[in-house]
């Protein structure tokens, strides 16, 4: 690595959760919904994409110096949202939208569904 590289900021997640639970009322929301879980650094990000479909996010910001703990914006609830250099990110893939300060994508946590549990790991 380099001296003008930065390390993702990520941390140790291993997890399972049953996700149609109504303890995860906002995974269950609409066509797509989503939740905070602890874990990582800065704790992580579960979005359903589809019934049996998810992925999850650090909520650690990616920009140069930044590092804040990302929220989603609950308004368009596809958009993670940086409060300090107020780069955003797309729930889809994790990358940055245009005009963002960060141009990496967020690290993402390995998930897998077998129709009960949701199993959230690291994926190295």
């Amino acid at each position: 690595m380099s001296c003008k590289e930065e390390p993702f900021d990520y941390g140790y997640v291993n997890f399972s959760v049953d996700p149609e639970s109504t303890e995860y009322f906002n995974l269950n929301q609409g066509s797509r919904g989503w939740e905070y879980f602890e874990g990582g650094m800065r704790g992580v990000v579960v979005f359903r994409l589809n019934y049996g479909e998810y992925v999850c996010y650090e909520r650690t910001c990616t920009a140069k110096n930044c590092h804040e703990r990302l929220e989603v914006d609950e308004i368009t609830n596809v958009l993670l949202v940086c409060p300090n250099c107020h780069s955003s990110f797309i729930y889809y893939d994790g990358s940055p939208t245009s005009g963002s300060e960060a141009k990496r994508n967020l690290y993402s946590y390995c998930t897998y569904f077998d129709g009960i549990d949701l199993l959230v790991y690291n994926c190295n």
